[in-house]
């Protein structure tokens, strides 16, 4: 059988829902004229609204104290760990920092092992033996 020959595969919810969406929206449908002209008359007014001062202050004032209120929130989290003698998420941060860095220089440490190991390696092959001195098995005791 000749892949001409081949039905096309099925098509999926998610071809059949983008194929339906690419129809909704192509400019030339009805309904994509329509969410074309909503789009650029969403997109003019978000641009007076993101360039008005008062929207941005009120914006920035919402942001500030969100923020605020997150970092009241975790300071009173880690006062209260601390409370109970439990760590803190900062101080497991600080230490899984240090543990990291602790595990960097023990692989530092290691290449640089194996590389003298190597070395003193290459040396004992090259060098010659060293004579043994003549011993008397008789002489001894």
């Amino acid at each position: 059988m000749a892949d001409s020959d081949r039905p096309p595969p099925p098509k999926g919810l998610l071809a059949r829902s983008l194929k339906f969406l690419g129809h909704l929206t192509h400019p030339e449908t009805r309904s994509g004229k329509v969410f074309t002209r909503a789009e650029d008359g969403l997109t003019r007014a978000l641009s007076r609204v993101s360039a008005n001062p008062t929207y941005l202050r009120a914006s920035g004032t919402v942001l500030r104290h969100g923020l605020n209120a997150r970092i009241r929130r975790n300071s009173l989290v880690e006062r209260a760990l601390q409370t109970l003698r439990l760590p803190t998420a900062s101080e497991v941060d600080g230490l899984r920092d240090q543990l990291r860095r602790v595990n960097d220089q023990v692989e530092a440490l290691g290449s640089q092992l194996e590389v003298v190991v190597e070395l003193l390696q290459r040396k004992e092959a090259t060098a010659p033996p060293e004579p043994r001195p003549n011993v008397d098995p008789s002489a001894g005791t």
